[in-house]
């Protein structure tokens, strides 16, 4: 990444695809670098490279991204075994050695393996500049940078040190139809968590189905690890392109019509086959490691990615997610299938030195077989035609064998009678002797050493030359693999969110390009199931209120429908169905919570300083299509303080007139109404509810219109079992605040205020007795308890009034 004039460059490349991708130059303040946060979230890098050069702020930024993932990888991941931390590295190079002439100069000669085959370096060129756009210095300067980079610290990055980078292609990024939600907000709203991340977590596990937890439990029904993947990284980045959402809710729909049930029960039967293929795997297969369950895996995988195909050709007309799936499987990738299943021997056991390769695929390799399985008849051949020729009449029995590295020899077992030790024979060479048997290098051992040799290392390199080629011809087209295993991880996906949909009765929502948000008998997806649900509607901007003050009694529900609507609204933008009766949204740019769902004492900053730096982002980063939550803001300070605060980050958001966002509060600060314009942008809601004789509160749980004097927050007390003299106390000076009026002193203080009133009368009178002054205070002692309690303090109280006196 690159900064320059608020101008931001980026590019980053994928180990395990052989894939590049460049973002062309973007607008990022030097204040917050949200779109470098975004980019860097979107990535997941383990390595970070800039220049020298760059802005202080940038630089710090930077560091503070790498240190925050480290930090979360060892509280999150690393908490498992098989999976450690993250070592993230951050390089500044020096910028006098890698200008932006140099970078540019690199650029110029990428090659990609996607270019036109035989292509001169102006055709070549010309390929690029259709690429890229070369007008964007910044993002040629970060591309050319990261290039570099890789050329010369291959052999640190790779996992194959041996190897050279490969490039298979190049793709823009964009950030504009992001969604920008922060991490915060991801736990806030319990939408993932760092324990469920796909590398810990077992795709079609029994527990996706309690429904507990977070979203990406609730909607994980993925039958493939890589539609797992492609699941956590949709929820990681929620879509603004309405083109892209109208395709996915294509897919639910299809599936949730009656009669596509055959059809969804054999995609979801294909996909449960679709394993992860990356570049690190098909270098394996290229540096001959790869076993026969590999194959084995990798022809499961590439011949569901084709049923799947041929399934969804009849439909391809009616989702356009099926038309890319039935036009990523190009006839070379049947080719591969059809190779696979032509060469491999699938039942063959690597460990028994059993062939991979079929047989009648290669001749020389079946001539070679089928020298090694009559090996031994030629062995005895040989070695009885040795017999006859050269050896003499005491030789009784021999054999030939082969030892490795010195080659066939004839094995003398047998003598009669025995030959001295230093006997010579004639057109025999003695090697070695063993255990009293003499090894000879005969004429027919040197016929099959030229004939035959080493016939296990001959089939051995004949099959790696066989397999060397198809892992060739695999890796050529590895591109159209990828493409297409993507796209089917995305089907796996959407069809987990149809599953969900059909379980628990959800709809398809009207996503619009305008400022709306329109619910009927909205639902919380992750509390529905834990109680009796009471639904409600919301209704925002397009005619209606923008701003929304919630007021009501305590665990009436405020904070689960903020919730609620921050969910239904984020499960729109990443093409699900929402649980609603019917649901019309606007395509929003930024979901901005002020929830407090951190540690303060983790982020050294109290709760209400974190409070507030979540309304200063909210205040700075919310456009007029942003949803803006505010829960109980204000509260970790004074009321009055609290209570200004709210009413000046709400009139500032009232100002902007049509430009203010979807704005929902949940306050107990009642008073806040007062001190706002009478605008009908704002609107006062609150929740059912019914008192009780007992003053204990029923909550009905039913949004309406208007607000309340009092949050009840005594019958909530009383219900989470505090004490009972306390509630009763706590309700007495309540009412007597709430008239005007001083509460009256608790009886223990009484009784201390009238014998202090004792003592002040006896001072003043003349005779002073202080047994007269015990017998009072025994008047108004009614317990031994109070009796010692009060006789105490009286005696100490006396004793000062006492040397006052004097």
């Amino acid at each position: 990444m690159i900064w320059s004039s608020n101008q931001l460059g980026a590019a980053y490349y994928n180990i395990l695809t052989s894939e590049l991708f460049a973002m062309d130059d973007t607008y990022d303040d030097g204040v917050n670098f949200n779109i470098a946060r975004t980019l860097y979230k979107q990535c997941r890098p383990r390595h970070v490279v800039t220049i020298s050069g760059m802005s202080d702020e940038f630089l710090t930024a930077l560091e503070a991204l790498v240190t925050s993932e480290m930090s979360s990888d060892r509280s999150g991941l690393s908490g498992s075994s098989g999976a450690g931390p993250s070592q993230v590295s951050l390089r500044v190079l020096r910028k006098r050695e890698h200008g932006f002439d140099r970078c540019y100069h690199r650029v110029r000669c990428l090659k990609l393996r996607s270019e036109p085959v035989n292509a001169s370096n102006v055709e070549r060129l010309i390929f690029l500049q259709g690429l890229l756009n070369f007008k964007s210095i910044v993002m040629i300067h970060a591309l050319g940078l990261l290039l570099i980079y890789i050329d010369q610290h291959w052999s640190n990055i790779a996992l194959d040190p041996s190897g050279r980078p490969g490039f298979a292609s190049l793709a823009s990024v964009t950030l504009r139809d992001i969604v920008m939600i922060d991490d915060d907000t991801y736990e806030a709203l319990n939408i993932v968590h760092a324990r469920h991340h796909p590398s810990l977590f077992k795709c079609g596990d029994a527990a996706a189905k309690k429904q507990s937890g977070s979203l990406f439990i609730l909607l994980n029904r993925c039958q493939s690890r890589p539609g797992v993947q492609f699941l956590w990284e949709t929820l990681r980045h929620p879509t603004r392109n309405v083109q892209i959402l109208n395709e996915r809710f294509e897919v639910v729909e299809f599936c949730l019509n009656p009669d596509n049930q055959s059809i969804v029960e054999n995609l979801t039967s294909c996909l449960k086959h679709i394993y992860r293929l990356t570049n690190v795997i098909l270098d394996r297969y290229l540096a001959q490691q790869a076993k026969v369950s590999d194959w084995r895996r990798l022809h499961k995988s590439i011949s569901s990615i084709i049923y799947i195909a041929d399934i969804c050709e009849k439909h391809r007309e009616k989702v356009r997610l099926f038309n890319k799936i039935v036009g990523s499987i190009t006839k070379e990738v049947r080719y591969v299938k059809y190779f696979i299943e032509h060469i491999v021997d699938f039942g063959a056991k690597r460990s028994e030195n059993d062939s991979i390769v079929r047989t009648n695929v290669d001749s020389h390799l079946d001539n070679l077989h089928h020298v090694r399985s009559t090996l031994p008849e030629t062995l005895t051949r040989m070695g009885e035609k040795d017999m006859k020729d050269h050896l003499p009449a005491s030789v009784t029995t021999c054999k030939m064998v082969y030892i490795p590295n010195i080659g066939y020899l004839l094995a003398i077992t047998g003598w009669n009678p025995s030959p001295a030790d230093n006997v010579d024979l004639e057109n025999l060479e003695l090697k070695f002797v063993s255990n009293n048997i003499r090894y000879y290098k005969s004429p027919s051992a040197k016929e099959l050493d030229n004939t035959i040799g080493d016939i296990m290392l001959r089939i051995n390199k004949r099959e790696s030359y066989i397999l060397l080629k198809l892992v060739k011809y695999i890796n050529k087209h590895a591109a159209s693999i990828f493409n297409a295993i993507q796209l089917c991880a995305e089907l796996d996906t959407l069809l987990a969110f149809y599953v969900v949909a059909r379980e628990y009765n959800y709809v398809k929502p009207n996503v619009v390009d305008r400022q709306i948000i329109a619910v009927e008998q909205g639902r919380h997806p992750l509390q529905e199931f834990l109680t009796t649900f009471v639904p409600n509607d919301i209704y925002s901007g397009d005619g209606k209120s923008l701003v929304k003050i919630l007021t009501g009694p305590n665990a009436s529900g405020k904070s689960t429908y903020l919730k609620q609507v921050a969910l239904i609204v984020f499960m729109a933008h990443i093409g699900c169905f929402v649980p609603a009766k019917s649901a019309t949204i606007g395509i929003v740019t930024h979901i901005l919570p002020q929830i407090t769902s951190v540690d303060s004492i983790a982020l050294n900053t109290s709760m209400f300083l974190q409070d507030m730096r979540q309304i200063n982002s909210a205040l700075y980063a919310s456009t007029p299509n942003s949803i803006v939550i505010l829960d109980e803001f204000g509260n970790g300070t004074s009321e009055v303080s609290g209570l200004s605060l709210l009413a000046a980050v709400l009139n500032t958001f009232v100002e902007r007139g049509t430009d203010c966002p979807h704005i929902f509060v949940a306050t107990h600060m009642h008073r806040v109404m007062n001190m706002l314009p009478r605008s009908p942008m704002i609107e006062e809601q609150t929740f059912e509810f019914v008192t009780n004789g007992d003053g204990s509160v029923a909550y009905l749980h039913s949004l309406t219109s208007g607000n309340v004097g009092r949050s009840f927050a005594h019958a909530a007390a009383r219900s989470a079992g505090l004490d009972k003299k306390i509630v009763k106390r706590a309700l007495e000076v309540y009412e007597k605040f709430k008239a005007g009026e001083l509460p009256p002193r608790l009886p223990e203080v009484k009784g201390q205020d009238t014998a202090t009133h004792i003592i002040e009368q006896l001072l003043k009178s003349e005779n002073f007795d202080l047994e007269e002054l015990k017998k009072l205070v025994r008047q108004f002692t009614e317990s031994p308890a109070a009796r010692i309690n009060n006789k105490n303090n009286l005696f100490r109280k006396t004793r000062v009034y006492h040397i006052k006196y004097l």
